[in-house]
């Protein structure tokens, strides 16, 4: 990083650290631990490409044409690099038009006018190439004081990107933090205006919210504000019953830190037609759409599971949550963790019960017998040992295959005589 400020020193311009990097050094997060590095500079993005370039840096396109050029920071492994960064001209303003997910921006000349037009004071903070904050909003003291406060006026800020609400929200689920007085009654006002920021952003904001410390204070500021209602009506219809909505809570606060698993536990009141609304609004993408989706449809299924169960009874159950085994065991876990009936004896066994599948399934699968699995080409030799024409009897003979497989009756992956043979010796019903 050093390089970095050399560089830009060397050529004349000004160069800071910004934004959540000097957020997280300031509440003590260690560099190493820091991915992510925002950079501003006076320098103009062709210019700061210039600089970039002659000092040997790996460079990236992330939007020059918004006034930010990407590069790789290089060192020692132990020191948490590589590390992404990114430098961006100063800007004295930024906006968003309706539904776009890329700013209009005005360049500045000033680190003072590009910390001014920033959203929150503990985002509006700098370091030099020394190590020294320059704070000139108290980002430090509301750090120290656990609030949210815009720099600006609350009300302009959110109207120049509505967006900023749901940032609210995602830092107080990150942070644990309170939003001021004045934020929250802006919030409020200018919740109708999230409709004009592109669905995408909302996703991306609600899946770091999600995945916050403090999920719940996000979530009651997006509902006590008005902004769950726009883009999660389906929960703010839930939210109105007050024991439904601490279930809808307490879920989330159950789930691990994961997008898909906080989506999941986000909604579980719904069934998997009814995330396929929400998903279809996020304009999710489809893996981690189909996974939640799955998730939902196969709830409770693997907490039906017991110690005394038979191989064959796992292996059913497998094929059942398949191709989200973990995924359906963890929603479990968070259904059990919330599951208010139970005594924490029960809980504690049933949790048990949960891990000894996992290790269970597990234990089959390292040894090769989880999955039926039947040899590429057994469909030819199949038609071929019975004078079968391609259809959908060939079909029903793999399929019974197969569910002899999952029994334990035969192995898997043996070659094509080996199921023909049985099939010759046992010829199924529907063959007669």
């Amino acid at each position: 990083m050093h390089r970095l400020f050399d560089a830009f020193r060397e050529a004349g311009f000004e160069l800071f650290l910004v934004g959540g990097a000097v957020r997280e050094l300031a509440r003590g997060i260690a560099m190493e631990l820091i991915d992510d590095l925002d950079f501003c500079t006076n320098a103009r993005p062709q210019t700061t490409l210039q600089i970039l370039q002659d000092g040997g840096f790996t460079t990236y396109d992330v939007g020059i044409e918004f006034g930010t050029v990407g590069a790789v920071l290089r060192g020692p492994e132990e020191r948490g690099y590589p590390k992404d960064c990114q430098i961006t001209t100063y800007r004295s303003a930024e906006y968003y038009r309706r539904g776009s997910r890329h700013p209009e921006v005005r360049f500045g000349d000033t680190i003072d006018q590009d910390l001014r037009r920033r959203d929150f004071s503990i985002n509006s903070i700098a370091m030099d190439a020394n190590g020294q904050y320059i704070d000139p909003y108290d980002g430090l003291g509301d750090l120290r004081r656990g609030v949210l406060r815009v720099v600006a006026d609350p009300w302009e800020t959110l109207a120049e990107d509505p967006l900023r609400i749901l940032r609210v929200g995602r830092f107080m689920s990150k942070l644990g933090f309170e939003a001021e007085a004045s934020l929250r009654q802006a919030a409020t006002d200018k919740a109708a205006h999230i409709e004009d920021i592109s669905h995408e952003r909302w996703l991306m904001e609600m899946t770091k919210l999600l995945c916050g410390a403090h999920p719940t204070q996000g979530l009651e500021f997006l509902k006590d504000v008005g902004i769950l209602q726009i883009i999660l009506p389906e929960l703010a219809e839930i939210a109105e019953d007050a024991r439904a909505w601490a279930q809808v809570i307490a879920a989330v606060e159950a789930a691990p830190q994961e997008p898909v698993i906080g989506w999941t536990a986000l909604t579980l009141p719904l069934d998997g037609e009814g995330f396929k609304a929400v998903a279809a609004r996020y304009r999710m993408d489809n893996v981690t759409a189909h996974a939640v989706q799955h998730a939902l449809n196969h709830q409770g299924q693997v907490q039906a599971f017991r110690p005394e169960w038979s191989d064959p009874e796992v292996r059913r159950l497998v094929r059942r949550v398949d191709p989200h085994v973990e995924l359906c065991a963890e929603v479990d876990r968070v259904r059990v963790r919330i599951d208010g009936a139970l005594s924490e004896e029960a809980r504690a066994e049933r949790l048990g019960w949960i891990d000894a599948f996992v290790a269970r399934q597990a234990a089959l699968e390292a040894d090769g017998v989880l999955r039926p699995e039947l040899p590429s080409g057994v469909g030819g030799a199949l038609m071929e040992a019975f004078a079968l024409r391609p259809g959908p009897v060939v079909g029903q003979l793999k399929s019974h295959l197969e569910e002899l497989i999952l029994d334990g009756v035969l192995d898997s992956r043996r070659a094509s005589d080996y199921y023909v043979r049985h099939l010759q010796e046992n010829p199924p019903p529907f063959m007669h």
